[in-house]
């Protein structure tokens, strides 16, 4: 059996998947992968693996894909019952996801968490009241502070991006490097 973290899992705080092979002694093979960004307390990792482990063991030991069936429900209770200081495991979980960027209605207040800036501001809306969205840094303080508005480059990334594109098309044989030294050469002067 396998266990890896996935940095891909976003909002699932694990799965575990399962198949048939041959060389295994019940004929059976199960992975578990978790979240990076969900499991990112000790006990959030320690109950994500209990939950995991359980459907693993339905499938390693009965051969079924009982989802949240019956077996798991079995297993879930034993795990409680041997660990009593342990969360009840549950079929889902209720983790507040840390998220870097947080989106909020200027209008209505509703807060988007977003691990990424993928939000197009200028063009998405509120889906509840069609109100603009303002988006914030979350800090390690989960103080949030106002995402920084894009700005202007220095000079010389300016002219590097006005002339970078002619330079090459006059001087296909050169590389990169070689250009680059061209472009601060003429803005030198």
């Amino acid at each position: 059996m396998e266990v890896n973290w996935n940095v891909r899992l976003t909002k699932t705080a694990g799965f575990c998947t399962y198949k048939k092979q041959m060389p295994t002694a019940t004929g059976r093979w199960a992975k578990i992968e978790l979240s990076v960004k969900v499991c990112d307390s000790a006990e959030r990792l320690r109950d994500t693996m209990i939950h995991e482990m359980c459907h693993a063991a339905v499938w390693l030991i009965h051969g079924q894909n009982d989802h949240h069936g019956p077996l798991w429900q079995l297993y879930a209770r034993k795990s409680n019952r041997i660990h009593e200081d342990l969360t009840t495991i549950s079929r889902c979980h209720t983790y507040e996801i840390q998220t870097k960027y947080t989106y909020k209605c200027n209008k209505c207040g509703y807060e988007i968490g977003r691990h990424s800036k993928s939000l197009d501001i200028e063009k998405k809306v509120c889906g509840y009241c069609r109100g603009t969205f303002e988006v914030f840094i979350n800090t390690p303080r989960r103080t949030p502070k106002r995402a920084a508005t894009n700005r202007t480059p220095n000079p010389f990334a300016q002219f590097v991006k006005d002339n970078y594109a002619t330079l090459k098309r006059e001087n296909p044989s050169l590389i990169h490097k070689d250009i680059m030294k061209k472009l601060s050469e003429n803005f030198k002067k």
